[in-house]
């Protein structure tokens, strides 16, 4: 009887009109992904700098200078791009970043090019975690 009252008194208060304050949050890619946006579709167009602000999980991020190296392993699609002999007379500045998808079973490469103090995508490769080069 007396949750009865009780309920029934709550319900006999003035309602209060609440007014919804939109705040703009950011997303601290630190501790969080947006794992649907990392696609090839999606790596291949942005810039490192998006790419990051996007997901910073990644599993690999390096950068080397592209002189006298070999077309050895996963490296070996940037022949596509570049010449030997592009390679071997200029230092072209490269870098490489890995990152899991959404599935866990495949791995995304990101190759780019510094291009007016940014690095641009050279190209973005899906393979299964699994390959080896």
């Amino acid at each position: 009887m007396l949750g009865l009252l009780t309920f029934s008194s709550c319900n006999n208060s003035p309602t209060k009109k609440v007014k919804k304050v939109e705040t703009n949050k950011t997303i601290d890619s630190t501790h969080f992904c947006l794992e649907d946006s990392i696609t090839i579709s999606f790596l291949s167009k942005a810039s490192y700098k998006k790419a990051i602000a996007t997901c910073r999980l990644t599993l690999l991020d390096d950068q080397f200078i592209l002189k006298g190296h070999g077309y050895m392993g996963p490296t070996r699609i940037l022949e596509n791009y570049y010449s030997r002999e592009a390679h071997e007379k200029n230092n072209i500045p490269i870098k490489i970043v890995l990152w899991g998808t959404k599935d866990e079973e495949h791995i995304i490469r990101v190759w780019y090019k510094k291009e007016k103090k940014q690095w641009l995508p050279i190209t973005a490769i899906k393979d299964h975690k699994s390959t080896q080069y």
